[in-house]
């Protein structure tokens, strides 16, 4: 079982993969780090966290997503196909 808590500038990933779904969720923090907001999720697989979840949430920003994405794919998180 894969999982990541993670820290990108204002954004916070934290997720579960729970055999068939991955779960979790994201967070915008301000500068003092209190969170903004938070986002829960409970997605199949990864490339829907990352295109449903963490893209919106980013503002369309593909760097970070790239990176969220690919500290995801470190953690053990896999793409079925």
């Amino acid at each position: 079982m894969s999982t990541i808590d993670t820290h990108m500038g204002r954004y916070c990933l934290k997720a579960q993969d729970a055999g068939n779904h991955i779960r979790g969720t994201i967070a915008i923090s301000d500068e003092g780090g209190t969170t903004l907001s938070m986002q829960e999720f409970d997605e199949h697989y990864l490339d829907d966290v990352v295109n449903n979840v963490i893209y919106p949430v980013t503002g369309g920003n593909r760097d970070i997503t790239r990176v969220l994405r690919d500290e995801m794919l470190k953690a053990g998180f896999q793409q079925p196909h």
